[in-house]
């Protein structure tokens, strides 16, 4: 299940940037949206942050048991707070754009032992 509807605006992985022929390495997909959307967890967990941080501004962080958590950046409202369990496609936030420099999005990652994984392949699944 996807977190939010909305179009992947940014892919997980290596990206080119520039002229230079540098990349950088995204650690996650960023999906276009309406501020104010429903955001979804994608699996039941605990929630493990709950706040803001540079960079991903109010981020809500889920750790799903056996060294999995899901990152949900730059969300608006938060509804769940630091220890609170949560069920699978339950709404934990609303979209938003905090920290954003991309406009209204989510910045949703997978990590696996603390390494982003590809989150697409999660999804397809339906986790």
């Amino acid at each position: 299940m996807i977190p939010v509807p909305g179009k992947i605006i940014s892919k997980f992985g290596l990206l080119r940037t520039g002229d230079y022929n540098s990349f950088t390495f995204r650690k996650g997909i960023d999906i276009k949206v309406k501020k104010g959307e429903p955001v979804k967890s994608v699996f039941k967990g605990k929630i493990l942050f709950a706040h803001w941080l540079k960079g991903y501004g109010n981020l809500m962080v889920i750790d799903h048991g056996g060294n999995y958590y899901t990152l949900y950046a730059h969300v608006e409202e938060i509804f769940k707070q630091k220890g609170e369990i949560v069920k699978t496609g339950e709404i934990i936030a609303t979209a938003g754009d905090t920290g954003s420099i991309k406009g209204s999005c989510l910045h949703f990652e997978i990590r696996h032992h603390g390494k982003a994984v590809n989150p697409m392949k999660w999804l397809k699944k339906g986790a």
